[in-house]
């Protein structure tokens, strides 16, 4: 009889995100991928009327901000370890933020994401940010 208790999972069967990590080596996605799909990613946030004013006041230097974002997802995505900056404690700061931010924010990944990344490796950055939005804007409202 199978147990229903998530303790009792058995540790070959791999979680959904782990194996859409895996799906990112397999797919191999690159750090030119990930540098395309970051700097598509915030030109269209810069542009939106709901979450630009946001980084246009708090980026002061997008020549820093930008790297720092690809090291970011490079650390989710390929596990490079390269990012090491507190994400929760930025976000606070800003104050004001509301669940629509943060949906606004992923529905511009989402899309992003579809139209820059491999079909097959596509599920490592959506479900990483859905998880990332749920707890950020649980966390901060």
């Amino acid at each position: 009889m199978k147990s229903n208790d998530p303790t009792d999972r058995d540790s070959s069967t791999p979680l959904p995100l782990t194996e859409a990590i895996a799906t990112v080596r397999a797919a191999g996605v690159t750090e030119q991928d990930i540098r395309t799909l970051v700097d598509r990613f915030y030109e269209r946030v810069r542009g939106d009327d709901l979450i630009g004013p946001i980084f246009v006041e708090r980026v002061v230097d997008w020549s820093v901000h930008l790297p720092k974002m690809c090291d970011f997802w490079s650390t989710v995505v390929r596990r490079t370890g390269r990012y090491s900056g507190r994400p929760y404690e930025a976000h606070q700061a800003i104050g004001g933020l509301t669940p629509a931010h943060f949906d606004r924010w992923l529905s511009l990944w989402e899309s992003t994401v579809n139209r820059t990344i491999k079909p097959t490796a596509r599920l490592a950055f959506v479900e990483s940010a859905r998880r990332m939005a749920v707890s950020m804007s649980s966390r901060l409202n």
